[in-house]
């Protein structure tokens, strides 16, 4: 009798096995597709925007981070006038929620040339002086136009500091130079005359042995460093070691960082958005300053959060308009360039897509990898130039 009491048992487990397993074969599952498309239907919203104030929900969501989080990062298609407008009044909302500290994609010693520039009478006439050095990147890349000139202004206004966390630009070098020389008293610059005419001579990759000499004849410590930061470029650029690169802006992040009056003191990040990946960069798969800060929320437990801001649209040199989107060799997920509105920047909230998928290859990888990394992305409706 015990025997067969088991038999039955046994034999009523698996007969809800096998129904169990009946059920799951035949049921249908939703490809990772169509459980994106849903998501992203219910956590999209949209903004419209002047050059001045942006008006609609999507800004409310962007807008919002800023009282929830200690560390808001806007990874920024690089050279957009719009997107500069904008950031220029993020600055101005972000102050109303204690932001005082803002991270830019520049050297520390361009960061203090741009804060003196600020507090001038007319900072817009001298950035656009300056941009006329270098061609179209200018002598400071990414801060060249009139509306990069405006968030200066704005800036200074609402009293941030600026933090330049990068290497320093081969554009930038001559300039860097003439500022270590001219700053020195006259028997100095006479000694120093034909090293500087040297280095001056082929100043995008100026000899090393004459940026040391230099530097060791000069006093000034930041001048100092600055010369030392033409140095460390000159190996990045000549080697393109983007290991080093990430090291050097973790570094001179944390030497901002560290003499802030508290470790919960609010920085707004604008670089380029592989920059800002939680986790690997995208493109160099190395840990970037983005990640480090994240972890760096996770101690102060506080928050960080992060947006990739991609454009579709773009117009080469000879005026040919480029659709991302059809592009196969585009840079963006087509998933999210589908978005486009031309009147309209749509915000999407990632954070709730992060669900089990299955990888069943009905997204892009790029796709997949911009979900696990970022918290919102934003498609512009801006047509680049």
């Amino acid at each position: 009798m015990l025997i067969n009491k088991k038999i039955k048992t046994i034999l009523l487990v698996a007969t809800i096995l096998t129904a169990n397993l009946c059920f799951g074969q035949t049921s249908k599952t939703k490809v990772d597709s169509t459980r994106f498309n849903k998501l992203v239907l219910e956590n999209t919203n949209s903004f419209q925007f002047d050059g001045k104030k942006p008006i609609g929900k999507g800004w409310e969501v962007l807008e919002k981070q800023f009282s929830d989080n200690q560390f808001v990062a806007w990874g920024e298609y690089h050279n957009s006038t719009q997107l500069s407008q904008l950031s220029n009044y993020a600055l101005e909302a972000a102050s109303k929620f204690g932001f005082k500290n803002w991270c830019v994609e520049t050297s520390p010693f361009v960061a203090n040339e741009l804060t003196r520039i600020s507090g001038t009478k007319n900072p817009v006439d001298t950035i656009l002086t300056l941009s006329k050095d270098k061609g179209k990147y200018g002598t400071f890349p990414f801060f060249r136009t009139k509306e990069d000139a405006e968030m200066l202004v704005t800036a200074h206004k609402y009293n941030y500091n600026i933090w330049g966390i990068d290497q320093e630009y081969q554009m930038a070098f001559s300039y860097v130079i003439n500022k270590a020389f001219n700053a020195q008293p006259p028997k100095l610059k006479a000694k120093y005359q034909a090293v500087h005419d040297s280095l001056i001579a082929k100043w995008w990759m100026p000899k090393v042995k004459l940026l040391d000499s230099l530097k060791k004849g000069i006093s000034q410590p930041e001048l100092k460093a600055a010369l030392e930061d033409i140095k460390i470029s000159r190996t990045i650029y000549y080697e393109d070691d983007n290991f080093m690169r990430a090291a050097l802006m973790k570094k001179n992040f944390y030497q901002y960082y560290d003499h802030t009056k508290s470790k919960n003191e609010k920085v707004f990040f604008k670089i380029g958005a592989n920059h800002l990946a939680k986790g690997l960069n995208l493109s160099t798969r190395l840990y970037d300053i983005g990640n480090s800060v994240y972890e760096l929320s996770q101690r102060n437990q506080t928050g960080f959060a992060n947006v990739f801001f991609l454009n579709r649209y773009y117009l080469t040199e000879k005026g040919e308009l480029i659709d991302d989107l059809t592009d196969p060799d585009g840079e963006y997920p087509k998933e999210f360039l589908k978005l486009y509105n031309k009147d309209l920047w749509i915000v999407v909230d990632l954070r709730p897509l992060r669900i089990r998928y299955k990888y069943d290859k009905t997204l892009s990888e790029a796709t997949y990898q911009i979900i696990d990394k970022y918290d919102f992305i934003v498609v512009s409706p801006e047509v680049m130039k």
